[in-house]
């Protein structure tokens, strides 16, 4: 049931916000866009933010700095029990090469997201039944550094909803796995790296 609820949320988000914006677009062509409008929207799979993720986001800085709000779902299979986690994420890409008319290649992408993760197999302070010192760290938060490389291409025209179609890859890990690294000599680096792909509307 968790199931069908989040397929229902992901499927209103992809239809109705675009059309939403459409309608909106033919509204306010000529005048200046509200700073509050998000900047794009993005579809991730995988990366230790959820099995699916989906939200809005904002360029800053020419584009160089991206900040995206994302809620993932993980299903039941992919777990003991479906976790819903809200991911505020942080992007830096330093270079934009223009590979050929209409295309971006941003070799280098890094970041870091803050996920917070719902339900009460979480915790953000340790309770009463575990002893003093049992774990030193909230098992609802987590810190997810990644890095990563994008191609996007430009689609339609200045005065299309969508301008830009970006699809992006990344391979991370999370705060707890490189502590995992760092007291256990069996693991290596590869042990603890996770592989996400993405596409990012642009508007």
């Amino acid at each position: 049931m968790k199931t069908s609820y989040f397929l229902y949320f992901l499927f209103a988000y992809l239809m109705c916000f675009p059309f939403c914006g459409f309608a909106q677009e033919w509204q306010t062509i000529y005048a200046k866009r509200k700073w509050y409008l998000p900047d794009h929207t993005v579809v991730q799979f995988a990366g230790n933010i959820g099995f699916l993720a989906v939200g809005p986001g904002y360029s800053l800085a020419q584009d160089k700095i991206n900040l995206d709000i994302l809620y993932g779902y993980t299903p039941s299979f992919e777990a003991e029990t479906s976790i819903h986690t809200l991911t505020g994420k942080f992007i830096y890409s330093p270079w934009q090469n223009r590979i050929k008319p209409g295309y971006i290649w941003e070799p280098l992408k890094f970041g870091a997201g803050v996920s917070y993760s719902l339900g009460s197999q979480f915790y953000t302070t340790l309770p009463r039944h575990y002893p003093d010192g049992y774990y030193f760290w909230p098992t609802s938060f987590r810190l997810t550094p990644f890095v990563g490389t994008s191609i996007s291409k430009a689609v339609g025209n200045s005065n299309s909803l969508i301008k830009q179609v970006q699809g992006y890859t990344e391979a991370g890990t999370h705060d707890l796995a490189i502590l995992s690294l760092t007291t256990n000599k069996a693991l290596s680096p590869w042990d603890i790296i996770s592989f996400a792909f993405g596409v990012k509307l642009k508007f």
